[in-house]
């Protein structure tokens, strides 16, 4: 009996020590987050992408949208590649939006903007609300829909046709079983502006409380010295420009009239 409490005791202390996953990351949906980029680069070419009410939703769009991004599918020297192979132990040949548990198929629709209007478009789900029953960017939604929708798998609708995509997902929604098999909780990751943008979302009012756990890098939560710099000198000389400015027109319009005698 001693032995067999000894060996318990044993077998308790090793299930404990040995390290377990608190969940398991397949169960997340994982979006990476790009920084601030400009509409062009040095070549004229969009970097985010523009409004087209023709745009085909996530799971059926042949393009990738914008080129702005911390990680490509196909690319072994970006982050998405390093997290799909040693987090997710996923095979080269998951290396697209459909397959990887990772999505960032697209940057945002308007890179130069505000983070909290880049939070905006991550998670509120009426970003592209249709108007007069068209909505500016065509099919494509919040971020963290795009997400879920490309996991959608096939679904037969009422009507007996194949569903993909947003309508797959909006039959699987209505099935709590089969809602369950596509992740609805979010890690998101994002470099910089896009780490801002998180936190936007996450402390905003269109939070849906779906976000789990957040990494950002390298993100300027308390502004920037470059950019505080730049407030200073646009202040500095909107300040000294209104001085000389108050001083020119203070100083009345006067005509100078006289004779110059020399003195003897």
């Amino acid at each position: 009996m001693k032995r067999i409490s000894i060996l318990l005791f044993a077998l308790v202390i090793c299930c404990w020590a040995v390290p377990k996953p608190m969940e398991s990351i397949e169960n997340y949906n994982v979006l990476l987050l790009h920084g601030a980029y400009g509409h062009t680069d040095a070549d004229g070419v969009l970097q985010g992408f523009e409004e087209n009410s023709t745009l085909q939703s996530a799971y059926f769009a042949s393009e990738y949208l914008g080129k702005a991004n911390i990680g490509k599918y196909d690319s072994k020297k970006r982050l998405g590649y390093f997290i799909s192979k040693e987090i997710f132990e996923e095979s080269d040949s998951k290396q697209n939006v459909h397959d990887s548990y990772i999505y960032h198929w697209r940057s945002f629709s308007e890179p130069p903007n505000s983070s909290i209007a880049n939070a905006i478009e991550l998670g509120d789900r009426t970003w592209n609300k249709a108007n007069g029953g068209v909505s500016k960017f065509g099919h494509r939604r919040a971020l963290v829909e795009e997400s879920q929708e490309v996991k959608a798998f096939e679904m037969l609708g009422d009507d007996g046709e194949r569903k993909f995509g947003q309508e797959a997902l909006q039959i699987i929604r209505q099935n709590p079983d089969l809602y369950r098999q596509i992740p609805s909780r979010y890690i998101l990751v994002g470099h910089s502006m896009g780490g801002v943008a998180i936190r936007e979302y996450v402390q905003g009012p269109n939070y849906n409380k779906d976000v789990d756990k957040i990494i950002t890098l390298d993100s300027p939560h308390e502004g920037t010295g470059a950019l505080n710099m730049q407030v200073a000198k646009d202040v500095t000389e909107d300040f000294w420009g209104g001085v000389k400015n108050n001083i020119m027109s203070s100083i009345p319009n006067m005509s100078v009239t006289g004779s110059f005698v020399p003195a003897k």
